[in-house]
């Protein structure tokens, strides 16, 4: 985890390009449930329907997506996003067992 000043708090960074898709989703909730409002989470993600499933859900989640960036192209490209924090998150259930 990578922390660095910004003008609206911190900006941690998360890797989810190893990461399968769903379970990705699980792994920005997770962390910015950990996170205070006000926070940013920068997200790089190689999974190709993220840049339609990562706004749906910041949204619905009534946090900001500040940024949205496609590097690369095609098998070797990846998709980064920003998402301030700006209410709570609740953290993923985890299977009991």
């Amino acid at each position: 985890m990578v922390a660095a000043p910004a003008a609206r708090g911190t900006v941690e960074r998360l890797d989810n390009r190893a990461t399968p898709c769903a379970l990705g989703l699980l792994r920005v909730q997770e962390r910015l449930a950990a996170m205070p409002v006000g926070a940013t989470l920068e997200v790089v993600t190689r999974d190709r329907f993220a840049p339609y499933e990562v706004p749906a859900w910041v949204e619905r989640a009534g946090l900001e997506l500040t940024a949205l960036e496609k590097r690369g192209f095609w098998l070797f490209g990846s998709t980064m996003f920003r998402i301030r924090k700006t209410t709570e998150v609740r953290a993923p259930r985890r299977a009991a067992g």
